[in-house]
């Protein structure tokens, strides 16, 4: 065993056949269309080539995620397919979560449920919005209800192509998406975490702008019992009549049960620093966002060193590196 127990939460796969259709309709390295804007890495669907970069940057254990669901039910049933095919074939170096096309409901359920009793996937992936569909909609209940009976936790990415975004100077990637789990936050903590409580949801890209915006969305924050004059509601509320309300205490506590992943971030120390401004460690998880943002196993030590050099304790950065996510993800260890 490794050194060190190193899990990667954000960790991209997608199956051989998916990949070559996809390749195949875009006739180069990118598709874009209107639902997706996907780099298409050779990579992707080069389990040897995962393998050999998680073994030369010492990664233990990878959580295998994609984001082409929001082309239909056949789509995510191939995805969830092959996803379980590499687990049970690399049951120690790979987990994989459950893709549900959202915005055809009927389908989404059953994917769900054959996900867990068929295929035996112990996560969900959902995007921060599925196409039209907020996360916060209604459709998501039955989901909701089935994944938090199951103790199965929610692994969010910004959907690779948000609504209103543009390719332009990769707008839609250095500013979109990550505005996109910004607003996801907002909503989760708003409307779905308050209704199920026992939810675990992992943020990608260390929250988006959450580090900058916190401040601005607990100036925001109310809930319909909260003790807030009437004509006080609505409007922007200072630290002090945040605290005066009662609503610091319960902003925190939801915000506190979110967990993040550190990718996304270009390796930029910085990033982490703010991170551990607005949230603990033990609510970071490594995410190395291969073969996309980290494309070689060097690029992955790259981001592991992020981690390594962020401000705080030695147990803090093994928590951070592996240990939170063994225990949420139930792994061996």
């Amino acid at each position: 065993m490794a050194a060190e127990f190193i899990v990667d939460v954000h960790h991209h796969y997608m199956p051989a056949l998916l990949f070559d259709r996809l390749s195949a309709q875009a006739g180069g390295k990118r598709i874009v269309t209107n639902e997706i804007s996907l780099t298409l890495h050779p990579s992707r669907k080069d389990l040897d080539a995962h393998i050999k970069a998680m073994d030369e940057a010492g990664v233990t254990v990878s959580i295998l995620t994609d984001q082409v669901q929001v082309m239909g039910a056949e789509v995510a049933r191939a995805l969830n397919d092959g996803i379980a095919e590499v687990e049970k074939k690399h049951p120690t170096r790979f987990r994989g979560a459950i893709h549900l096309p959202i915005h055809e409901p009927e389908a989404a359920k059953r994917e769900l449920e054959r996900g867990i009793n068929e295929l035996g996937l112990r996560a969900v992936a959902l995007l921060a919005c599925h196409l039209d569909v907020q996360i916060d909609n209604p459709i998501m209940n039955p989901l909701f209800e089935i994944i938090q009976k199951n103790n199965l936790p929610i692994i969010i990415h910004p959907q690779s192509k948000p609504i209103g975004s543009e390719t332009t100077y990769n707008l839609d990637r250095c500013v979109f998406r990550p505005l996109e789990t910004t607003q996801a936050i907002v909503r989760v903590m708003c409307s779905v975490l308050p209704r199920y409580p026992e939810l675990r949801f992992i943020m990608p890209h260390l929250g988006g702008a959450t580090s900058s915006l916190k401040g601005r969305m607990m100036a925001f924050f109310e809930t319909a019992d909260a003790d807030i004059p009437a004509d006080m509601r609505g409007y922007l509320k200072t630290q002090t009549e945040q605290k005066q309300f009662g609503i610091t205490e319960r902003f925190e506590k939801l915000f506190q049960s979110l967990y993040f992943d550190s990718a996304g971030t270009g390796a930029w120390l910085p990033a982490m620093a703010a991170a551990l401004n607005v949230t603990s460690a033990d609510r970071i998880m490594f995410g190395s966002d291969y073969p996309l943002e980290c494309k070689t196993a060097a690029n992955i030590m790259e981001s592991l060193d992020m981690i390594r050099q962020a401000p705080c304790s030695a147990p803090q950065k093994a928590a951070m590196l592996g240990k939170t996510a063994a225990q949420l993800f139930k792994l061996w260890r």
